[in-house]
């Protein structure tokens, strides 16, 4: 809206300064120079500006498809439209929006309201040149008026010159190369002439050539070897569909996280996609001693992460990005899904790829993974922890496939491919679809405004249909621009020249479902994609890829267990292996070890991580190995021809794969597409911010008493999860929680969500003189800390306290006691370094085993076997009773004494002896040990804000 002004004020201060002060304007999508210099003129004489003169020479309008410009200087809080003042050293002067900005649509923002950049940006102008020229000649422009053009002088048109020096319109071409490859069909052969219209014509290898030429046979590659095995290398998975390595181990575990010690000095991480529990499996120190594995989720799964089928990394680290903008260690999940909820909700097809950052170790505070509540993992790694998202788009609903790309252009390198399945809206298969994060909004937002998205209708996908679930591969060739997308429903493997396309037209009116109606988010449409169909085809359901470390050979695997090597350059098979005879008949992504260079594979049906072993020996007097199938008269022809088409007719005018017929009419979006309307697609709240902690939004409050729940109702669980819920009655599994079996969890608006079967364990101290420590209990759902009846009446030792327990709920306890003070559950009244059978079948996953844990969880599993009562335990504190199903009385708990000892009076059939047990009683507070229990203390009064039950003992 305020294009127009800005091209006003343009060339009137530009002819006024004698040519001095020049102006900038970037295209970032829609539309040509051409085409919005005439909106630009058109605007200003419509609006009156300068007394009628038509803007001819400014602004100056580059090229900003990189977005390079925008991300420099107009990030958050300078959304469209913004403007820079730069003075002569290019240093910003001054920052500002535009008086557009903040209106609802483009029409309400009125010709007066506009006009009132004018005056804004003109003063300003004139406050910096007016500077420069006093410093300059003692002068100063001060007291001409800045909304009259003050220049009569004609200027001349500009020249704009292109990079044809000459004519390009030869009419000859050259001879026909040789063909392409050395066997088999023989590949392609091209000819070539110095004509921009066209300049190349290929043909298929000639059958006189091709009866000359040998079968392609399979030879030998490394990652096989002639005599290949395979390793599990992790197992009880949930339909892993992809896998890839982190590109920095450690920098998310670190060395301790959810109770657990990580060793990230030792072996790679290898990340893994669960579909059926829409979770991600960390297997740290992979193929060292130390290899475990951890997963995690988002607790928001089932929108971030539902039915996850593929992730990638950006590995892309060295390069010149300022740090605070550079997204390496992110990655990006792709979601078989169209939005209906884990299968609750009729599905609105509002669903894409979600960005996460990784690092957890160098960012403290940023909330890139966080407890229930919210609270930053690093605050306690005790904790368990989910991911929080950076950003979101919308766009690729049922996205099975997914890539980052290489590239170093853009300010954030936060750009990714992905396969959406759906994309043809004629119902023919899906398409490719670019979506470029720009400013990821970062974790705690919502504010979706700044994006770039981009279809490519003429790249056809299709997804394979006898199957419920799988994947498709996706991987770009770094130095040859090049992506290989496995196209399961065709049997092939496409190739797309991604550096290629032109806008066509936006995509706002064809998809109408997209995430954002600014106009900073872009929603184009791109043709005349320059594409190789058919790299490989002859397939079986082709799932993941992956290339090899030098970029020479393309790893396919197709689904029912075969992994084919391919030659990039050539196209040609080098060698095929066959795993479904050793049981893997659902291969899905495929990864290649950035250290060792070995195969990787998921099988989604045998829950497993697999490592191709190949191994290379002598056989009949032949090593492994392979030559190309590369021609070699043909490359250094196609080198020649490419420099010379180019030199004379322009870079990239030569390509072998390019329809020099397509052509494209770039269309301006009409205005009325961008309206700033997010209630009506599916948010609580017109704040980005919804998440921020800033309050509760009315919108938002009013969605916390909604029970139409129905698959078909017209309750959006958008708006619930983006309003600040994660456990409503309406949301899926537990109402959207993450709480341990059987438990209930109750919502925290803006900042998670609390379980009724999830403690904290910790120290206490109580005021009776001496000092002495006890365990206590805090609940952040019952918002209390117990014993609280011994603490009010000042009882040195709790007794008869106990909590209760329900059969058929598995309760989380997470400890924070610190070292060399153990926690453990037992079936009697004292810490025990010892197992006790009574209670081991119900205690489950105890991080550091029956000797107790110090710094993360215990999982308590109440089942028809546990003991009717249960203790937990410590040395030299009296333990607290865990009653099940509300038994009246447990074995009494003798009073400490105080020579530092206590005495349990023991069942009869635990098998244990009665008598006393001597342990050391925790310092008094002064000690370093007491420090402990400060910390615990003010954690416990940090973050207890929640609900009034009470549990009474």
């Amino acid at each position: 809206r305020e294009s127009g002004v800005f091209a006003g004020i343009a060339q009137r201060v530009h002819d006024a300064t004698d040519g001095r002060i020049n102006f900038v304007t970037s295209l970032k999508g829609g539309g040509n120079c051409v085409d919005w210099a005439e909106v630009y003129q058109g605007d200003a004489l419509s609006m009156g500006l300068n007394g009628g003169v038509r803007p001819s020479t400014m602004p100056l309008t580059v090229e900003d498809s990189s977005l390079d410009l925008r991300d420099r200087f107009f990030t958050p809080p300078y959304p469209h439209p913004s403007y820079i003042i730069l003075d002569e050293n290019l240093k910003v002067t001054y920052k500002s929006v535009g008086p557009c900005c903040g209106y609802v649509s483009y029409y309400a923002c009125t010709d007066d309201v506009a006009l009132g950049l004018d005056k804004m940006l003109t003063d300003k102008i004139y406050e910096v040149y007016d500077k420069q020229m006093s410093n300059l000649f003692g002068v100063t422009t001060t007291g001409a008026d800045p909304t009259v053009a003050t220049s009569t002088t004609t200027v001349a048109a500009t020249t704009i010159l292109s990079q044809q020096q000459q004519p390009c319109q030869s009419t000859t071409y050259s001879e026909w190369s040789a063909c392409s490859k050395t066997c088999g069909d023989g590949g392609i052969q091209f000819r070539f002439r110095a004509n921009s219209d066209l300049p190349v014509e290929t043909q298929p290898c000639p059958a006189i050539v091709t009866a000359t030429l040998p079968t392609c046979t399979e030879q030998c590659v490394a990652e096989f070897g002639n005599d290949f095995d395979v390793s599990v290398v992790a197992s009880d998975l949930a339909s892993p569909r992809d896998l890839a390595f982190h590109p920095t181990p450690g920098v998310h575990l670190g060395t301790y996280s959810e109770g657990r010690t990580f060793h990230p000095d030792g072996g790679q991480e290898l990340w893994v996609a669960n579909g059926f529990n829409h979770s991600v499996s960390i297997i740290a120190s992979l193929g060292t001693e130390h290899q475990t594995t951890i997963s995690r989720l988002d607790r928001g799964y089932y929108h971030y992460m539902n039915n996850i089928t593929a992730l990638a990394f950006n590995t892309v680290k060295g390069t010149s990005r300022n740090p605070d903008q550079d997204t390496f260690n992110y990655f990006a999940v792709c979601n078989d899904n169209i939005n209906d909820y884990a299968g609750t909700k009729e599905p609105n097809y509002f669903m894409g790829p979600t960005l996460y950052d990784s690092d957890t170790v160098n960012k403290p505070g940023q909330k890139n993974t966080v407890n229930r509540i919210g609270e930053d993992c690093a605050l306690n790694p005790a904790d368990e922890c989910f991911f929080l998202h950076a950003d979101m788009l919308h766009e690729s609903p049922a996205c099975i496939g997914i890539a980052h790309d290489p590239e170093i252009e853009t300010s954030y390198g936060a750009v990714y491919w992905a396969f959406d399945a759906t994309g043809d809206n004629s119902g023919d298969g899906g398409q490719l679809v670019r979506f470029d994060f720009s400013q990821p909004h970062g974790p705690g937002s919502m504010d979706h405004s700044i994006a770039q998205v981009r279809r490519y209708p003429e790249v056809k996908l299709y997804r394979d249909d006898t199957n419920g679930y799988g994947h498709a591969g996706m991987v770009v060739h770094p130095e040859k621009r090049v992506l290989f997308v496995a196209n399961p429903g065709k049997g092939n493997v496409v190739a797309v020249h991604i550096d290629t396309g032109k806008y066509t037209r936006t995509a706002r009116e064809e998809y109408p479902i997209f995430s954002n109606r600014l106009p900073s988010f872009e929603y184009s449409i791109y043709e005349c994609v320059e594409q190789n169909e058919i790299f490989a085809s002859g397939l079986v359901n082709p799932s993941g890829l992956a290339l090899s470390l030098d970029g020479t050979r393309l790893f396919v695997a197709e689904r029912g267990g075969r992994i084919v090597a391919f030659e990039v350059d050539s196209g040609v098979i080098l060698q095929s292996i066959d795993l479904s005879s050793k049981g893997y008949t659902s291969i899905g992504g495929l990864a290649v070890s950035p250290e060792t260079g070995a195969l990787y594979f998921v099988d989604m049906d045998t829950n497993t991580v697999v490592r191709i072993n190949g191994a290379s020996r002598i056989i009949d007097g032949d090593q492994c190995g392979y030559r190309s199938r590369i021609n070699s008269n043909f490359q250094p022809s196609l080198s020649k021809a490419r420099s010379r088409v180019d030199s004379e007719c322009g870079r990239d005018t030569f390509s072998l794969v390019r329809d020099y017929a397509c052509e494209v009419d770039g269309t301006i979006p009409n205005g009325t597409l961008f309206e700033q309307v997010h209630t009506d697609t599916g948010y609580a709240s017109d704040n980005p911010d919804v998440q921020s902690m800033a309050g509760m939004d009315e919108a938002a409050a009013l969605l916390a008493n909604r029970t139409d729940c129905e698959y078909d109702s017209e309750l959006n669980l958008d708006a619930l999860l983006l309003g600040g819920y994660y456990c409503h009655v309406c949301l899926p599994r537990n109402h959207g929680s993450s709480c341990d079996g059987g438990g209930t969890c109750a919502n925290v608006q803006w900042q998670g969500f609390t379980c009724d079967n999830e403690y904290h364990i910790g120290y206490g101290y109580y005021d009776n003189g001496d000092d002495e420590a006890s365990l206590v209990i805090s609940s952040l759902h019952f918002g209390r800390s117990y014993p609280a009846s011994s603490l009010l009446f000042d009882q040195i030792y709790p007794r008869d306290v106990k909590l209760d327990l329900s059969r058929g709920i598995t309760y989380r306890f997470t400890v924070g006691t610190g070292e060399d003070q153990p926690v453990a559950i037992r079936a009697v009244p004292e810490f025990s370094w010892e197992d006790t059978s009574l209670v081991e079948s119900s205690v489950k996953n105890v991080v550091f085993g029956s000797g107790g844990v110090t710094n993360g969880p215990i999982l308590l599993t109440v089942d028809d076997t546990t003991p009717d009562c249960l203790y937990l335990t410590s040395p030299g504190t009296q333990p607290i009773i865990l009653a099940v199903e509300g038994v009246a009385e447990c074995p009494s708990i003798v009073p400490i004494d105080y020579d530092g000892s206590f005495e349990t009076a023991v069942p009869s059939d635990s098998g244990g002896d009665t008598g006393t047990s001597d342990f050391d009683l925790l310092p008094p507070r002064e000690s370093s040990a007491g420090n402990i229990s400060s910390l615990f203390c003010g954690w416990r009064v940090t973050i207890f804000v929640v609900y009034l039950t009470l549990i009474l003992f």
